[in-house]
């Protein structure tokens, strides 16, 4: 069972929902490959059928369902279900990454393909014959989850099922006596601005105190939707030490050589923690809320806030976060070793014991088994 059989996945990345659904599939789709699967997106548009085409591989062919929406999904149904019946492969597996799902869409896809659903939101009980939710839980929360879910024929829950690409996958980062790299990624996409006014910020309350020994290094990851590239290379021009990047394939390469990071919560957050990059988190949507906080919870990432309530809030609370973890203070006269360092290699160690990276795997795994 499982081998060669076909796996559809429904995702979309565009502007308004950003691109973390089909990075995080395409991350299971090279896992499912790998274990002898066939795969095939279905999309409900053309940019996201040019996220996945141009930024991430070619080598999975891409459908775009023609009266798909990204938030009305049952409208696709009939193309759908007529997809499913002329397919020529008929061990088909059917994994949707939607915030827009309903109960009557998966009820309707159940009877006729094997169903798989990635959740985070716990919106209702959701009838699938596999559900991957990779939250953090706390062993006291877990029962509650399983309670939510009874109508899934099978569980993947927990921190271990985070779909991280590859290059995440058994590598830790090297930590370095004194912090000068400092990594700002925003996900997909950037509508607050938040990357060049946290830049603006940094230079004007940052750098005029020196609070960086070696200096500050600030290498941005600009998103493929992000409305700040012009400006973004226009403020380097004036500012050697920002170093910028786009379509990035080996994201895991550049975490690696910087030693903090801040990033909006999501998927990224599951990255740093499988180096061990310390880091502060923020949020700019609603369904970024509970990871954030349950990272900071956790005592493995801190919060700084949402944009959209508190800009000022969280661009002052990252400040103190880079100052703390910064500062050439030895912690004795024969301690080589500053307390910044040492508070890195807390949150470096209480992060890598969450996650390995090896989630892709074991989905895919439990989707051959099905």
């Amino acid at each position: 069972m499982g081998i060669d059989r076909l796996v559809y996945i429904r995702a979309d990345g565009n502007a308004k929902i950003a691109t973390g659904h089909l990075m995080r599939c395409f991350s299971i789709a090279n896992a499912c490959r790998n274990q002898g699967m066939k795969v095939h997106f279905l999309v409900s548009d053309k940019e996201s059928a040019g996220f996945l085409q141009d930024n991430l591989s070619a080598a999975y062919p891409v459908t775009i369902l023609k009266n798909a929406s990204y938030d009305n999904l049952e409208r696709e149904l009939p193309e759908l279900l007529s997809l499913f019946s002329y397919a020529r492969c008929k061990d088909l597996i059917y994994l949707l990454d939607s915030y827009f799902v309903t109960e009557k869409y998966l009820s309707a896809i159940r009877p006729v393909v094997k169903l798989v659903y990635l959740d985070d939101l716990m919106l209702f009980d959701y009838p699938v014959d596999l559900l991957v939710n990779y939250d953090i839980i706390p062993e006291s929360k877990m029962p509650a989850y399983k309670a939510s879910y009874r109508n899934a024929g099978k569980l993947l829950l927990g921190a271990g099922y985070a779909p991280l690409r590859e290059q995440f996958q058994n590598r830790e980062m090297r930590l370095r006596t004194r912090a000068s790299h400092l990594l700002i990624t925003t996900g997909g996409s950037d509508p607050y601005h938040f990357a060049l006014t946290l830049i603006r910020h940094l230079s004007e309350n940052i750098f005029p105190e020196g609070l960086f020994p070696d200096g500050l290094i600030i290498h941005v990851v600009i998103g493929a939707m992000s409305p700040d590239k012009e400006a973004l290379y226009e403020l380097g021009q004036s500012l050697p030490s920002l170093k910028l990047y786009e379509h990035l394939a080996r994201m895991a390469s550049l975490m690696e050589s910087c030693d903090l990071a801040v990033s909006a919560s999501g998927t990224t957050l599951y990255e740093l923690c499988a180096l061990g990059v310390p880091a502060i988190s923020f949020t700019m949507a609603d369904n970024q809320l509970p990871s954030a906080k349950a990272f900071a919870e956790i005592g493995a990432i801190p919060y700084a806030g949402d944009i959209r309530h508190s800009m000022e809030q969280v661009l002052d609370k990252i400040c103190l976060f880079l100052s703390d973890l910064s500062k050439a203070e030895p912690s004795s006269q024969t301690d080589s070793l500053d307390s910044s360092f040492i508070k890195r290699k807390t949150a470096h160690e209480t992060m890598r014991s969450l996650i390995d990276g090896n989630g892709s795997l074991r989905i895919a795994r439990e989707i051959q088994r099905l």
